[in-house]
């Protein structure tokens, strides 16, 4: 196929296209002096609260022309009777309005209530994890706060209480009444010797008996520490006060 010839044929669908487009463009002018020219304007609200809808788009189908509203919900242009205007806004449904062809005078106004357009979406869960077995691994691995049967429990271990008053140090309150206890005993036997309790049998007395009471005073503690550990509740033994 020569070049002459494919020019040709390529020439023959472009021909035809301007002949569409200027018998199109004839008749739209034979329309437009046909038809009468009005200025078309109004405001555009919400159809829920009559609140005025910002920025609306208007577009004339049949020509593709249009204007946008302004902050106030307000717009004005030049149409044609019979015209359909599309109203668009965003979350809102599209609106049609046909310019009626009864209009008496060069202008045409109206208020455009906009229904607004609901979406329903699907349900979308969101999980700390990664995944499933992530989840389940985190919640049996979960380590929970200290009921306060535990706390008591702690509180009222003998063994424990015993070490930490060994181990432990002494605070400044300790510190104090120590030294204001070593200061009297200086100041109560000041400029005269202090007795020796060695041949002191009132002494001797006094120390056996706190000997016995400690004696006495660990018996029970450990029986009742026996006794705390034997219960599988932890309860800690009553005390009635009798005793």
């Amino acid at each position: 196929m020569s070049a002459m010839r494919l020019k040709r044929l390529l020439l023959i669908p472009l021909l035809w296209l301007l002949a569409e487009g200027s018998l199109a463009y004839a008749q739209l002018r034979q329309y437009a002096s046909s038809a009468k020219i009005i200025q078309f304007s109004g405001v555009v609200v919400s159809g829920i609260d009559t609140s005025p809808l910002p920025f609306t788009t208007l577009i004339i189908g049949s020509r593709r022309q249009g204007t946008i509203a302004d902050a106030n919900g307000f717009f004005s242009f030049v149409a044609l009777v019979g015209d359909t205007v599309r109203f668009t806004s965003v979350g809102y449904r599209p609106r049609y309005v046909i310019i009626p062809d009864t209009i008496t005078h060069d202008a045409y106004s109206m208020v455009v209530p906009m229904e607004q357009d609901t979406i329903m979406l699907l349900e979308t869960v969101i999980y700390p994890w990664p995944s499933k077995e992530k989840f389940r691994e985190a919640f049996v691995n979960l380590k929970l706060p200290e009921s306060e049967s535990d706390i008591v429990r702690k509180n009222f271990d003998l063994a424990a209480i015993r070490e930490q008053a060994r181990n432990g140090k002494m605070n400044a309150d300790m510190n104090y009444r120590s030294l204001m206890q070593q200061q009297s005993a200086r100041l109560y036997y000041q400029n005269q010797v202090a007795p020796v309790n060695l041949l002191n049998p009132f002494a001797w007395a006094q120390f056996v008996k706190q000997i016995k009471r400690r004696k006495e005073m660990e018996t029970v503690e450990g029986q009742d520490y026996k006794q705390y550990e034997s219960t599988s509740s932890g309860a800690l033994p009553e005390y009635s006060d009798e005793e």
